[in-house]
């Protein structure tokens, strides 16, 4: 309340706010470049970019990791794969080998190849 001191009455004074439409009220987006509400859209558009970048890359990192792990057990069981198939060639050059097959063929059947004294030519 502002007091007259000539008129000795009190004139009753209002909040000067209320009456008064808000201009500083955020509105939706408005395309003036160089804007307070522009820069203010620009800024929640980076930071929504930029934390969908940084989470795919999260992600992607971890996919990764996971990818190269599974990569790691397939080229290890590659090798075990490998020794397993040198070992088996090797015992079946063994096993088919003439000397092999003979003992075998001779032990089992009763098959023996005869002695140079045991056939004649005819």
């Amino acid at each position: 309340m502002i007091i007259n001191p000539s008129a000795h009455i009190m004139i009753p004074r209002t909040n000067s706010f209320t009456g008064r439409p808000r201009r500083w009220r955020r509105k939706a987006f408005t395309c003036s470049f160089g804007g307070k509400s522009f820069c203010l859209a620009v800024t929640k558009l980076l930071c929504g970019v930029g934390a969908f970048v940084f989470l795919s890359s999260l992600w992607l990192g971890s996919s990764i990791g996971q990818v190269d792990s599974q990569i790691s057990k397939i080229e290890m069981q590659h090798e075990q794969l490998v020794t397993a198939n040198i070992l088996l060639r090797a015992q079946k050059a063994r096993l088919f080998s003439p000397e092999t097959v003979g003992a075998l063929a001779g032990d089992q059947f009763a098959i023996h190849l005869p002695e140079s004294g045991q056939y004649r030519k005819l």
